[in-house]
């Protein structure tokens, strides 16, 4: 369960890092008061959203056969 949950946050880490440089080049682009840039940042949220629930439900599935949890 350990290595599972290292993974997992590991996984998490590497999405948000992408993401928030895909955000901070969106600024650098497009001007960081721009309509696009707060479009950007709303798709970024939504995606990191979608992470996070995709690696939970990933990390309860694997709990379920650990009834230890380590």
């Amino acid at each position: 369960m350990l290595h599972t949950t290292g993974r997992l946050i590991g996984t998490w880490v590497r999405v948000t890092l992408v993401l928030g440089m895909l955000v901070l080049i969106a600024g650098w682009v497009w001007g960081f008061g721009s309509t696009p840039f707060v479009i950007a940042v709303i798709a970024a949220v939504g995606v990191e959203l979608l992470a996070v629930r995709g690696l939970a439900r990933e990390w309860v599935f694997d709990a379920r056969g650990h009834w230890w949890w380590l």
